[in-house]
């Protein structure tokens, strides 16, 4: 008794219609009649090597992600950027080659970075792929970045929104880049955005005390008054940079010397953005400090000086 297969139903009995030719050929295919549906403009593809996608379109992100685990077979884990969305982190997009954990030797292929490992992290389920966990993910993500700027983007989010410890993620990046832990030591003195990453570093050439970062305000009388990225408390001077259109009016308002930088500024007029911060200074200390007060205000310490750029 034979059966016949619908060959333009059988993608819906494979999840994202990524199957192995193994699992089509046990069906009863032949592999001639793979060959012939992969032909170019056919109805099926090859996506990597013994992995296929039972449709004619380009494979989607979901598709190239359950393909790379499907090639890395049992145990593989999804690592990188991929796992970095799926636990709900968005600082980079989703491109390039999908990153794989596996514990086996397995063939490189164009679009898979594959690291082999002796004993994988316990894996997460995350609609539907199996996981490295948020640390994991983050610290392979760094591995493979090569500009400052996507690592900060990276390590500050899985920190600050993520909630993994700076010493957890020196510790799995203690082989890395300059660039990473360039990176480390900026979060390490509290550094928790991008920007802030820029301020401090056109601060570090500047005669001014370290500020505080972060700092909500208040009068006198404890009405708030928002957020001073950067705080120099002893002359009342605020510098905001993390938010593009942020209220000054009040803190104008209540005495306090405000500057204001966008991001883009910051990151592509970093002299020019170092001069307002001196004259906003000069503005700073020579009026009377209003009665201001910074709430949650920690003791003041000089962070070292990082590595020459």
């Amino acid at each position: 008794m034979r059966t016949t297969i619908d060959l333009d139903a059988l993608g819906g009995l494979f999840p994202h219609r990524v199957a192995t030719a193994s699992e089509l050929l046990s069906l009863g295919l032949p592999s001639g009649e793979l060959a012939v549906r992969c032909r170019p403009r056919g109805p099926w593809q090859h996506v990597l090597p013994g992995i296929l996608l039972l449709a004619g379109t380009p494979p989607t992100r979901a598709q190239l992600v359950r393909a790379a685990l499907r090639y890395g077979g049992p145990h593989t884990l999804l690592t990188g950027v991929d796992a970095l969305q799926l636990h709900g982190l968005r600082a980079l997009p989703a491109t390039g080659p999908v990153q794989i954990l596996v514990n086996r030797a397995l063939e490189p292929a164009a679009k898979v970075r594959i690291t082999r490992v002796r004993r994988s992290p316990d894996p997460v389920l995350r609609r539907g792929f199996l996981t490295a966990p948020l640390a994991r993910a983050a610290i392979d993500t760094a591995k493979a970045l090569n500009q400052r700027d996507d690592i900060r983007a990276v390590l500050t989010e899985v920190v600050r929104h993520g909630g993994v410890p700076v010493a957890e993620l020196k510790a799995g990046l203690a082989r890395s880049s300059e660039q990473a832990r360039q990176v480390l030591s900026e979060l390490a003195d509290g550094v928790r955005s991008v920007p802030q990453a820029w301020a401090k570093a056109v601060l570090d050439d500047l005669p001014l005390p370290p500020p505080t970062w972060g700092v909500p305000l208040a009068t006198a009388e404890g009405r708030p008054l928002g957020i001073a990225d950067a705080w120099w408390n002893d002359r009342a001077l605020a510098w905001q940079f993390n938010t593009p259109t942020p209220r000054t009016d009040l803190l104008k308002a209540a005495g306090v010397v405000v500057l204001h930088t966008t991001p883009t500024r910051l990151r592509q007029s970093p002299t020019a953005v170092a001069q307002d911060l001196l004259r906003a200074s000069t503005q700073a200390t020579t009026r009377p400090r209003p009665l201001i007060t910074a709430t949650h205000l920690p003791t003041p310490r000089r962070p070292q000086p990082p590595p020459h750029l």
